[in-house]
């Protein structure tokens, strides 16, 4: 048997075609996904699922008919489809939906077109299954070089209103299959194909529509987030400028004070009160080191953030251990890095604050070739609660806080790989930066 009869075989080239459409639009889906597992698992579940559409269409194909098969392929392809979509997807369940349901509204056109194009050119079953392949890895390319970057960018930054959005692609979906009136072949009704693509451009039209509200959504989100950034900035350089003020206002003192110790030291020399004279010293000491501003890296700015929050929590009782060593100046803003470092030394001062166990907040850095690492861990009793992408989410309500935003800001920026996590009693942040990307930025 040759390979044009084998497909001439209805049964059999019915399941190829609902295979390959499945695994194409699963495909399309994919261009626009970012999942939670690794490629092996991801594969894997993929593989299974077509296995099961493969068998399952063509054991209802051969015992009930192609019409009958129409009328269950929402059961038996489209519900275990969302299923997979959920598990894998790192996006939100309606962010899923509105993918899914968007890429099976274009895939039912795309295989309509496909129909129209064989019946045009008089073709086989041998030259439809060539068009499908062309006609989808077309889309599949062009769905993951120009609009993957821009989808993910606006699911992992606008996080409402994708319910309602839903309803759109779920819409579509009905009225291509009312109109196309499945199976397929209806579509060489020259009416049906008329309705068929004046959906489309309604669908076209319907979608800028709405990316351009998500875009606008998106932009506002952005301007308060730079404002949010802004303040945080301000909010920074008046601690630094508090910590000056007070070393400032320490020495003025001590430069006051020194002139009577002195005085009283020679005193206590003349008289031979040496213990009172060691008492003194020991007292003079005390008030250099608490007039110096403590110095934990050559950086200016950065030193300053971590002398305000570090003697912060040393004044309320908090173990403080820090071996900080500061990106260099030229590949990581300084300003920019202070503002990430105020956050996260400030969410770990208030966590400390609540706890009423030994209190610890540990801070160590390095360079390692052109990576720089940072971790920052404090104690942390209670449970934290992340989101599905491993980002804390703030006490305060459904949204990450105002410090976690300017650090993942930061990352994004810095092609940084942020990681959040909790054990042992203590909430860690470690980040990873590689510097070698940053001076391409």
């Amino acid at each position: 048997m040759t390979l044009s009869n084998f497909l001439e075989n209805n049964m059999i080239a019915h399941s190829i075609k609902i295979l390959l459409i499945t695994c194409f639009t699963l495909g399309m889906m994919t261009a626009l996904t970012s999942f939670k597992y690794p490629a092996r698992k991801i594969l894997t579940l993929f593989g299974f699922y077509l296995v099961w559409v493969f068998m399952s269409s063509w054991v209802i194909i051969s015992i009930f008919g192609y019409f009958f098969f129409t009328k269950v392929m929402l059961f038996t392809i489209s519900l275990p489809a969302i299923a997979l979509a959920y598990k894998m997807d790192c996006n939100s369940p309606a962010q899923s939906v509105f993918n899914y349901a968007t890429q099976v509204g274009f895939s039912l056109i795309f295989a309509m077109t496909v129909l129209l194009l064989n019946t045009l050119l008089h073709g086989n079953q041998f030259t439809y299954f060539l068009l499908l392949i062309a006609v989808y890895s077309i889309v599949i390319y062009l769905e993951y070089r120009y609009f993957r970057k821009p989808f993910l960018n606006l699911t992992r930054t606008v996080h409402i209103g994708w319910g309602s959005l839903s309803l759109i692609p779920i819409c579509f979906c009905a009225l291509i299959e009312l109109i196309g009136n499945v199976p397929f072949y209806y579509i060489r009704e020259p009416i049906r194909v008329v309705y068929i693509y004046g959906l489309l451009v309604l669908m076209i039209i319907v979608y800028f529509v709405v990316y351009q509200s998500i875009l606008r959504q998106y932009q506002l989100q952005m301007v308060s987030h730079e404002k949010e950034l802004l303040m945080l900035q301000v909010s920074s350089m008046e601690k630094q400028a508090k910590n000056i003020l007070t070393s400032e206002e320490r020495l003025k003192i001590l430069r006051h004070d020194i002139r009577h110790f002195s005085i009283i030291m020679n005193s206590c020399l003349k008289d031979g009160a040496m213990e009172d004279a060691k008492h003194l010293l020991s007292g003079l000491e005390d008030a250099l080191l608490k007039s110096e501003t403590p110095h934990y890296c050559q950086n200016y700015i950065i030193n300053s953030v971590l002398t305000y929050y570090l003697d912060a929590a040393k004044n309320e009782g908090i173990q403080v251990q820090a071996d900080f060593t500061a990106p260099p100046k030229d590949t990581i803003d300084s300003t920019s890095f202070s503002v990430v470092l105020a956050n996260a030394l400030d969410n770990a001062l208030v966590a400390c604050r609540n706890e009423s166990i030994e209190r610890c907040i540990k801070l160590k850095s390095r360079m390692n070739g052109s990576q720089y690492l940072m971790e920052i861990a404090n104690t942390c009793s209670t449970d934290i609660v992340f989101d599905e992408d491993g980002l804390p989410i703030s006490q305060k309500g459904i949204e990450h806080g105002i410090g976690t935003k300017s650090i993942l800001s930061f990352a994004r920026q810095t092609h940084s790989s942020v990681i959040f996590r909790q054990e042992h009693g203590q909430f860690i942040l470690q980040m990873i930066t590689n510097t070698s990307l940053c001076n391409q930025s």
